[in-house]
């Protein structure tokens, strides 16, 4: 219902004012309701960063000290660089292998055209028509098709046939080379404007592999597309009977050639790989000058210190933002600001009492306290049932710091670490990422950092099913549901703050009405008696 709000016709009333103080009092509880859902928000979002912080130290496990590669880190060192490099794919053994010989490098096989036109025509620069090569023969659209074997490939593979779309009339020399660029046939074509001439270049090394201009409409074996096959004469490449392109002995790919430990062997690219390390090929060299080359593979020490100082350090970060928050302040005679209040304040005074007002909601909270406990004790527990001599993180210089005020920070001897992953990587390994025997396996024998991905996937879960998640509606977690139930009461009060506020101007109006219609009666009577 609508009340009529005109006011204070007699004067002696200020019903506004008086309403407004009323209503100050009626909305006290209201006030609290909205502290109440704001502290619950806060609450959510300290949640949420805590659990953030959670699930960042469970990805730097994953992606660190968790994964048996992060311990297989190994260093490959050439004696002659400037002749082989060698890098390690990251295998679990320690090897020294020595190149003996280098007779020949892989190269590319290449093929060049002679002369496309004479000199002194226009069909010399790149950005002749196509047309322009023999108006009578390319005056409309056409296709190139080309069989394509790749070198190296084994005997037997089934070709790769290959389209270029040429449109005469639009399409120029440098076009042509464009689209062979950027098309399946393997090659980097190159046309100079100067000499008239274009040139393929396999983009791959190795001997063998060719290009076949090849109809797809012929029902022959082997029968050579016409229209490829006089495009390639027009352009001056050499062009076989099977409409296989041509090239001279010179410029034919080759296969890389030297001798590894003894062993003649070859390859059709100057980097390849051989068990755990990647070769490159620089230079060809005879055996004994210089000396055979040796490419030795040792432990990369200092990586896997570096991945697992990095771990503790996530660790002691994690350990000490949930400490700060359960040992927070709590500021009981700072409740969240109303509107009201915030509208008679300075904007640092806000800022100051917001942040009392903030602290110490997770004070003593038992999820996180629980956190603590179980990450503490999945740490500190030995691994048993593993294989290799170390079973905890102290034998390898990591302990707990003796200053109680760290609160269970880890402490590194550098020295130490770094001797236990020189002497002994397996173990080390075997620490962090042992896995057991089965699903099953108990926890006290699999390594901390599969202990500490299960336990944190569990926690990080349990928070959620509390405080929730970015992409989670309030009905999917209970602070949510909290907050959902706030907002209702939250506007019933409201409802109702609006039906009392009614009534007052209700009863002061007619309050007011009375005192007007009193003064009325009372100036008639003084009239009467005059």
């Amino acid at each position: 219902m609508v009340v009529n709000r005109t006011t204070g016709f007699s004067g002696a009333i200020d019903i506004d004012a008086t309403v407004k103080k009323l209503m100050d009092a009626e909305r006290i509880p209201l006030d609290k309701l909205q502290q109440q859902k704001q502290t619950l928000q806060w609450q959510t979002d300290q949640y949420r960063d805590i659990n953030l912080a959670l699930d960042d130290f469970r990805s730097s496990i994953v992606t660190g000290v968790g994964l048996q590669s992060t311990f297989n880190a190994k260093t490959v060192t050439s004696s002659n660089e400037s002749i082989v490099s060698a890098v390690s794919k990251g295998g679990t053994s320690n090897t020294i292998n020595s190149i003996d010989s280098i007779t020949q490098l892989a190269t590319s096989t290449r093929w060049n055209s002679g002369v496309i036109s004479k000199k002194d025509t226009s069909l010399m620069q790149s950005t002749s028509l196509i047309s322009e090569l023999d108006p009578a023969n390319y005056a409309n659209p056409f296709s190139l098709q080309f069989d394509v074997i790749p070198p190296g490939s084994p005997a037997g593979t089934t070709p790769t046939l290959v389209k270029i779309d040429i449109d005469p009339t639009k399409d120029t020399m440098q076009d042509v080379v464009n689209k062979m660029n950027n098309s399946a046939l393997g090659v980097s074509a190159f046309f100079d404007d100067k000499t008239g001439k274009m040139v393929l270049t396999n983009n791959n090394t190795g001997a063998g592999g060719s290009i076949v201009a090849h109809d797809t409409d012929s029902t022959a074996a082997i029968a050579p597309d016409p229209t490829t096959v006089d495009f390639m004469n027009t352009l001056n490449f050499s062009v076989g009977v099977n409409g296989e392109l041509n090239t001279p002995l010179a410029n034919q790919g080759q296969d890389a050639k030297f001798t590894i430990n003894g062993l003649p062997t070859s390859r059709s690219t100057n980097t390849f790989s051989i068990g755990d390390v990647t070769y490159t090929l620089k230079q060809t060299y005879t055996p004994g000058s210089p000396a055979p080359i040796t490419v030795s593979t040792t432990t990369d020490t200092q990586k896997i210190f570096d991945s697992v100082k990095a771990f503790v350090d996530k660790y002691n970060d994690l350990i000490k933002k949930i400490n700060d928050k359960v040992t927070e302040p709590k500021y009981r005679d700072f409740p969240p600001l109303t509107d009201a209040q915030k509208a008679a304040m300075k904007d640092t005074d806000i800022t100051n009492w917001q942040n009392k007002a903030q602290s110490g909601l997770l004070r003593s909270d038992s999820v996180l306290t629980g956190v603590l406990n179980t990450i503490r004790t999945q740490l500190y527990a030995p691994v048993n049932g593993l294989p290799g001599a170390v079973k905890q993180l102290s034998q390898i210089g990591i302990t707990t710091s003796s200053n109680y005020l760290d609160n269970g920070k880890l402490i590194i001897s550098e020295d130490k670490l770094k001797q236990a992953i020189t002497n002994d990587p397996a173990s080390v390994s075997n620490l962090f990422t042992g896995i057991g025997t089965t699903d099953s396996t108990p926890s006290d024998q699999q390594g901390l950092a599969t202990r500490l991905k299960t336990s944190l996937k569990s926690t990080i879960d349990s928070i959620a099913q509390k405080a929730g998640k970015a992409s989670y509606v309030s009905s999917m977690y209970l602070l949510g549901k909290s907050m959902t139930d706030l907002n209702t009461r939250i506007s019933n009060f409201q409802d109702h703050l609006t039906q009392v506020e009614n009534r007052y101007y209700t009863q002061y109006n007619a309050m007011d009405q009375a005192i007007q219609k009193a003064n009325s009666q009372s100036t008639s009577l003084s009239q009467y008696f005059k």
